[in-house]
């Protein structure tokens, strides 16, 4: 795995999810039925941000692995999210956002992740527009930004899919994240409580 720093408590680190995990994924991607999706918008949810499909349901034993290797990333963390799975066709995209973050408040959103399944698709890059910044990950890359940095995603623009997982590291005032020294080495570091 290599540690990029895209931006200020922005990273990117390749090579995340191995060959054989990508296949994995990909392979149950196929196998699954439209039904299998829901939709997270429609007519009564006009107000949302997530214009894809996401799998319902338990999903496979691969996802449980991938989630179990971003617990690696930290040196302390107090709760975070299995990651989900889901896709972007061509047309969808995610409108801009902040992933929840609130210092105040217990479990605060410290990190929002998502990890890259696949790259051979146009457009689907990550946006973050207050840093007038755009990136599309390699197949295989896991991109971690601070919960309070603005991001969506722009259109994908091909057939085919964008299939990736999303997962959220959270913390508390007394208890912040830590990123793993061992893997982030002289990589910008952060106690979690950066921001003002």
């Amino acid at each position: 795995m290599k540690v990029n720093l895209l931006s200020p408590d922005i990273y990117e680190i390749e090579d995340f999810v191995s060959i054989q995990e990508q296949e994995e994924v990909l392979n149950y991607c196929k196998t699954l039925d439209e039904a299998e999706w829901w939709k997270s918008y429609d007519e009564e949810y006009e107000k949302g941000f997530f214009f894809g499909k996401q799998k319902i349901g338990e999903l496979p034993d691969i996802f449980y692995q991938i989630s179990d290797k971003i617990k690696t990333l930290f040196d302390d963390v107090l709760y975070f999210d299995h990651v989900s799975l889901q896709r972007h066709p061509s047309g969808n995209f995610m409108e801009v956002h902040k992933d929840y973050w609130n210092k105040e408040i217990d479990y605060y959103i410290r990190y929002g992740i998502v990890i890259y399944y696949n790259d051979d698709y146009l457009g689907g890059e990550i946006h973050y527009p207050s840093l007038d910044f755009s990136h599309k990950p390699k197949a295989r890359s896991l991109v971690m930004h601070g919960g309070n940095i603005p991001h969506g995603t722009t259109e994908v623009t091909s057939d085919g899919y964008r299939y990736f997982s999303t997962s959220f590291v959270r913390g508390t005032v007394d208890k912040p994240v830590i990123l793993n020294p061992k893997l982030f080495g002289d990589v910008e570091k952060t106690d979690g409580s950066a921001y003002p």
